[in-house]
């Protein structure tokens, strides 16, 4: 198989299981707030690393569950460090902007010491 037709693979791969990954655990980030989402995503991820076993499709898989579980969750502005991490890692690029515009005004915000 190509190189191609093998990222190909892992692509589709990875977005069937991120969507199976985030129907099962949509419901029990909702309960969380999002301190506590980045804690459970932290073990999540752990798992799902030992899981697959491939690098690869860990690093398909992630950030597709991420977006897909945000998508679920769909709480409004990031309003918190935590929150901005895991928008952060997500596969939608707007998830990310609003990530780094978040800590971007909070880093403006903070005064620094001297």
């Amino acid at each position: 198989m190509s190189a191609d037709g093998r990222h190909a693979t892992i692509v589709n791969e990875a977005e069937k299981l991120s969507t199976e990954l985030a129907a099962r655990w949509a419901a029990i980030f909702a309960k969380k707030n999002w301190a506590e989402r980045l804690d459970l995503l932290n073990q999540v991820h752990e798992q799902l690393q030992e899981d697959l076993g491939d690098l690869e499709m860990y690093s398909a898989v992630s950030p597709i569950l991420i977006r897909k579980l945000i998508e679920r969750l769909s709480d409004g502005p990031v309003s918190s460090v935590a929150q901005a991490h895991i928008y952060a890692n997500s596969q939608d690029e707007r998830h990310r902007r609003a990530a780094g515009e978040w800590l971007a005004a909070q880093e403006g915000a903070i005064p620094r010491r001297r």
